[in-house]
């Protein structure tokens, strides 16, 4: 099959899923440095603005397993949407879809909610929901071998700083309720925290760089167990088109009590609508 035409398919059919069924890896925050976004909070304008973007990307080559038990082929297709609500000027709510296919059929959707306050200059108050479910697939627990999906609910603080072409905000949180494991094998206990890093450029109109690390770790204010990180260059073509290039690692930083050090790695091509 012709490429391009598979993309373009590929990309209409995100178009069509995000907006006639939006009832519907591992969830996270994708972030992409947007300054200059015009905030019309809820709670002064009565009405209810959006702002966000619809996705899709390519994956390959990709190491990314499937399922919720890190198994099952390689993840191929991502397609979603963000959604950034201002409830006033320093309080927002963000909703993320996330869907994976393998290149065959949907495997995989992963909700993310999160709440962010501004409390001071430099300081906010974050919280956030995270959960991914398998579509037909039932992942089993590796202890317990019962169907699972992975939940996790977080508070934590981000100190971010922000000029006319660059943000970074440093940000921990900490986790409740969760039964996401320490290592890429699951044999790790529950993960009580997350710190790392996020930093946004432009160095020059159409193209912005976008990072993020965060380090995981089963006890507080440790160095942690696994590491994650994102890199995706973005190229906006059109006031209403852009491209994404970039790839993510997700690497145990330490052995496992199975004896495994693990890394998963994708490298993704795709396209984003914002609005």
């Amino acid at each position: 099959m012709n490429f391009k035409k598979f993309f373009l398919k590929a990309s209409l059919s995100l178009l069509i899923f995000c907006f006639f069924i939006p009832q519907l890896s591992y969830a996270y925050e994708i972030f992409i440095y947007r300054p200059g976004i015009e905030k019309k909070p809820l709670f002064r304008e009565k009405k209810l603005y959006l702002h966000g973007e619809l996705f899709a990307q390519l994956q390959l080559p990709s190491t990314f397993p499937s399922y919720n038990d890190l198994s099952g082929p390689e993840d191929r297709f991502n397609f979603g949407f963000q959604n950034l609500v201002f409830l006033t000027e320093n309080t927002s709510i963000l909703a993320q879809l996330i869907t994976h296919d393998d290149g065959h059929k949907r495997t995989k959707f992963d909700w993310h909610f999160s709440f962010r306050c501004l409390l001071l200059k430099n300081f906010v108050l974050i919280v956030g929901h995270d959960s991914n479910h398998d579509s037909d697939y039932q992942s089993l627990d590796p202890e317990k071998k019962k169907p699972f999906f992975t939940n996790r609910n977080y508070v934590g603080i981000g100190i971010p700083f922000e000029g006319n072409n660059f943000y970074i905000e440093p940000f921990t949180w900490f986790f409740h309720h969760t039964n996401q494991r320490g290592h890429l094998d699951q044999s790790g206990n529950k993960l009580k925290q997350e710190y790392g890093i996020r930093v946004g450029l432009r160095p020059i109109d159409p193209l912005s760089l976008n990072l993020q690390m965060f380090f995981q770790t089963e006890e507080l204010f440790s160095l942690g167990q696994a590491f994650w990180g994102d890199l995706i260059l973005r190229i906006r073509l059109l006031e209403w088109i852009e491209l994404s290039l970039g790839g993510t690692l997700w690497k145990d930083t330490t052995r496992s009590r199975m004896g495994n050090q693990k890394e998963f790695y994708k490298f993704i091509w795709g396209i984003a609508i914002p609005f």
